[in-house]
């Protein structure tokens, strides 16, 4: 009788072993869903910051290279403009001085040509960057589905996303604007050195004329391929 009593109580420790530690196990699991939420929201911050950070840097590169660009054309087109007047005004075949200007002015040219190259790769960088803010606004997204947030976490994930669809407009922005800056300068290129070659001859003949199989000589320069 004391063995089966025993035996009874023994069991009823077991089984309240086990309806204990249910309602324990329960927690757990949603902690451990919460922290994950929390800690994927905290990595997508931190990879909004950093496209923020890159976009910026990209814009001001951008600025740099405008205002590089725009310093060597009007440095060429300085030089340019006194080497034409000079023709106009008649001088001698082959004039040193005029001739040390042409130089001067191609290698203005060969300045903004790799003024061009610096956009097309940058153009390439921000190509690159609207990848990575599509795939993290898939990630943002993704992320409310997963079990174990609480309404906070979905606040933060709802200004995550909202600033990742502001960082792809500037983005657009970046894009349509490096390709008009690079159109403009392919144009301007195109056009100065039909222009260039004009006045080479000039200068070899001392006075303005149509371009013939004669150049300027150009010593130490090479040709900077436009990319």
């Amino acid at each position: 009788m004391a063995a089966i009593v025993l035996s009874g109580c023994q069991g009823g420790t077991f089984g309240g072993g086990e309806s204990q530690s249910s309602p324990n196990a329960n927690p757990a699991i949603t902690q451990t869903g919460t922290q994950t939420v929390r800690q994927r929201i905290q990595q997508l911050r931190a990879d909004q910051a950093a496209l923020n950070s890159a976009i910026a840097a990209q814009q001001n590169q951008l600025a740099q290279t405008r205002s590089k660009l725009s310093a060597d054309a009007s440095a060429y087109s300085s030089l340019t403009n006194g080497i034409t007047s000079r023709l106009q005004a008649g001088t001698t075949p082959g004039n040193p001085n005029l001739v040390n200007d042409w130089n001067a002015a191609q290698a203005k040219l060969d300045d903004v040509t790799l003024g061009v190259g610096t956009l097309n790769s940058l153009a390439s960088q921000v190509t690159t960057q609207a990848s990575v803010a599509g795939y993290l606004l898939e990630n943002v997204r993704a992320t409310y589905s997963v079990g174990g947030a609480v309404d906070e976490d979905h606040r933060n994930l709802r200004s995550i996303e909202s600033e990742t669809t502001r960082s792809m407009q500037q983005i657009d922005r970046l894009i349509g604007d490096l390709n008009a800056q690079i159109s403009r300068e392919n144009g301007f290129l195109a056009r100065e050195r039909t222009n260039l070659a004009a006045l080479s001859y000039g200068v070899n003949l001392g006075r303005l004329g149509n371009p013939g199989s004669q150049r300027v000589t150009v010593t130490n320069r090479r040709q900077v391929p436009l990319q």
